[in-house]
C-alpha cells in the first residue's frame, strides 16, 4: 500500500471537497454517482454527517459518509476510485466506522448485484437482515440491508 492519509470533512473547504467527492464517485460507481453535487454540499454541511477520506499524494481517492444517531451509525456512501481499488481503503474506511465511540450497530444498504461491495462488507463481520424492492433507480435495484453489531448489545 502507498503512502496515504486519513482525513475528515473538517479538513476542507466544504464545496471543494464537494466537487471532489463527486467526481470520485462517477468514477467509482458502475452507474455513476448516486447523488448530485448540491447533495454532497448539502450532506457534507449537515452537522449529523461525518466523512472519512484517504488522500494519495494529495488527491482524495477514497471516502465514506455516515450519520451517527444515538448509537447507531447508517453508512451513507463508500467510494473507491478505479486507480486506489484493490489496496485496502475499503477495508480502512470500514474500521474507521467501527471504532467510532459509543455505538451499538452500523447499518448500510447495497446493490444486490454489486458483489464487490456485498464481499467487503461480509468480511467485515456484516449480515444481510432484509431487502428492499426496487430500492435504487437506474437501472432499477434491489437493495440489500446489512448490520453489524458492534456495541455491549453485540
Amino acid at each position: 500500500m502507498s503512502d496515504f492519509k486519513i482525513k475528515e470533512k473538517n479538513d476542507y473547504n466544504l464545496t471543494e471537497l464537494a466537487d471532489s467527492l463527486y467526481n470520485l464517485a462517477e468514477a467509482a460507481y458502475q452507474t455513476g454517482s448516486p447523488w448530485k453535487k448540491e447533495q454532497y454540499l448539502t450532506d457534507l454541511k449537515n452537522d449529523l454527517t461525518h466523512y472519512f477520506v484517504i488522500e494519495e499524494k494529495e488527491k482524495i481517492v477514497a471516502f465514506l459518509a455516515y450519520q451517527k444517531v444515538v448509537d447507531e451509525i447508517e453508512i451513507a456512501n463508500l467510494a473507491v476510485h478505479p486507480t486506489a481499488q484493490n489496496k485496502g481503503y475499503g477495508g480502512i474506511l470500514m474500521k474507521l466506522v467501527d471504532k467510532v465511540p459509543k455505538i451499538n450497530q452500523i447499518f448500510l444498504e447495497v446493490r444486490v448485484r454489486n458483489f464487490s461491495a456485498k464481499n467487503l462488507y461480509l468480511a467485515h463481520g456484516y449480515e444481510v437482515i432484509s431487502r428492499r424492492a426496487d430500492y435504487y433507480q437506474n437501472p432499477v435495484e434491489d437493495a440489500l440491508i446489512m448490520l453489524k453489531k458492534v456495541g455491549p448489545m453485540q
